[in-house]
């Protein structure tokens, strides 16, 4: 009888072990973590049906790998890939530091070049980890995780837009998305609210966002070489016209400050608030990051507005770029897209030789309505 009773706490704990395994795996939606030496690996690679034509790639927040240090030592990671000729794995991350129970995701691409050979194959990320021993560095593990690659011979061309309800094009994320067996696999995306890819021929959903909600979606099939163009539009609030004006001083001839003109457009209801902030960067590194304006409330129509910026040290030779972030209710929105501004004082006379890189400087003027100036000469002051 007692043997019976301990049979059954066994088999009721073994349950309970079973059951609790099962649901934090479900809980943490990850593949089951593969440890080696303190060091582990999960997330959802494992998970993606990569099908890729030659001379196309597949990306995406939704595909990662996450690398944990279950060990009682910091470690030292070193992410690495193994795929076939032709292939690439393009990792967020390669070299990091884990804390003991730290974790870093890391996110994965998939690049395909025009001459890798069609088949099948397995592509792996590999996770190394060494530390600090007696003698010096030592590897202390490594896991990996695995996917399956099919490479295409065949291919279709997408070009997906974001677009405003009045038909404008706007600056939004977008995401890409193939369905296989009713699941969505990400295969591409972009924060400029213009994707154009090559996809293997398949089931499509494309889906654009600002400020993390779902503005659009759209359902569609391409076959092999077709062409196919997706416009979705949803975005209510959002900026239109952003552009930099130059202005010089008269005397020297060198920059003095820069006009950001730019509207914002609220197409469906009124907001409590809106702030502008401006993010400015010189050379790829933060400079800074400023408060513009304040809209309370933010009414429908268009808001035509402009800022005379000069960076606290003044100018300096380097590439700046200018980008305005739009909160509504302190929570970030939208975007606008990034203008560029490279300063130049290796000309004559050591003057600034500024030019405005990618894109046509544009004045948003408030009277009756919003005039549009093109900026075809340089203002002096």
């Amino acid at each position: 009888m007692k043997t019976q009773f301990r049979d059954l706490l066994r088999r009721k704990a073994l349950r309970c072990f079973l059951t609790a395994t099962i649901l934090f795996a479900v809980f943490l939606n990850f593949a089951p973590v593969l440890a080696d030496g303190g060091i582990a690996i999960s997330g959802s690679f494992y998970q993606q049906v990569f099908e890729i034509p030659q001379g196309s790639s597949v990306s995406g927040p939704s595909i990662y790998v996450v690398v944990f240090n279950n060990g009682s030592e910091d470690l030292q990671v070193r992410m690495t890939s193994q795929a076939p000729p032709g292939v690439s794995a393009i990792l967020s991350q390669s070299d990091f530091t884990l804390l003991p129970g730290g974790q870093q995701e890391v996110l994965v691409g998939v690049e395909v070049t025009q001459d890798a050979v069609p088949g099948e194959y397995d592509i792996s990320v590999v996770a190394e980890s060494s530390k600090e021993g007696i003698t010096g560095i030592q590897l202390a593990g490594a896991a990996a995780q695995n996917a399956r690659l099919k490479v295409l011979g065949e291919s279709a061309l997408v070009t997906v837009q974001s677009m405003s309800l009045d038909g404008q094009p706007v600056v939004a994320m977008v995401r890409l998305y193939r369905v296989v067996d009713g699941q969505n696999h990400e295969v591409a995306y972009s924060e400029t609210g213009t994707l154009e890819t090559k996809v293997a021929p398949g089931s499509f959903i494309a889906a654009s966002y600002m400020g993390g909600e779902k503005l659009a979606e759209e359902s569609f099939t391409v076959a092999a070489n077709d062409k196919r163009t997706v416009a979705l539009s949803g975005a209510t609030v959002y900026f239109e016209g952003f552009g930099v004006v130059l202005n010089y001083q008269k005397e020297s001839g060198k920059l003095a400050f820069v006009q950001l003109v730019y509207a914002v457009r609220n197409l469906y209801q009124r907001v409590d608030k809106g702030e502008v902030i401006l993010e400015v960067s010189r050379d790829e590194a933060p400079l800074d990051e400023l408060s513009l304006a304040t809209l309370s409330p933010l009414e429908m129509g268009r808001v035509g507005l402009n800022y005379n910026y000069i960076p606290a040290g003044g100018w300096v030779d380097g590439s700046y770029s200018f980008k305005l972030q739009l909160k509504l209710n302190d929570k970030p929105y939208a975007a606008s897209k990034v203008e560029q501004l490279k300063v130049d004082s290796g000309g004559e006379g050591g003057g600034m030789t500024p030019v405005v890189i990618g894109g046509i400087a544009a004045a948003v003027v408030v009277a009756a309505g919003v005039v549009w100036l093109f900026v075809g000469k340089r203002r002096r002051v």
